[in-house]
């Protein structure tokens, strides 16, 4: 079996705050990431959405490897940080102002 060299993740789309699932990045012995493409598709936002991608060594502590980015319009975004390599990611939908009706929908390129 080949080593694999990028990690692709879609997760499912949030409609309130709060983190996606945690995605495990070192895959055994031979293969871990340190660099990430955070994509972030946003549909029926209001005024704003503040999103973030959280790494953590442990599993349990968590701290954001790409801060909070505040969007302010539909589409998709992305971004990039190089050079943090963490065993676990989440993406986090931090917050919507202007109304509740925004979703956020999440995928990651990992390598």
């Amino acid at each position: 079996m080949a080593i694999p060299t990028a990690l692709f993740i879609n997760y499912d789309i949030l409609s309130a705050p709060g983190t996606s699932d945690v995605t495990l990045v070192q895959l055994g012995d031979n293969f871990d990431t340190r660099n990430y493409t955070l994509f972030v598709t946003v549909a029926a936002i209001n005024t704003n959405v503040i999103v973030a991608l959280e790494g953590s060594i442990d599993g349990t502590n968590y701290s954001k490897i790409i801060a909070n980015q505040t969007i302010t319009a539909n589409g998709t975004t992305h971004y990039n940080i190089a050079n943090h390599p963490v065993k676990y990611i989440r993406p986090n939908f931090v917050s919507e102002s202007g109304g509740t009706a925004a979703t956020v929908l999440f995928s990651i390129g990992a390598n």
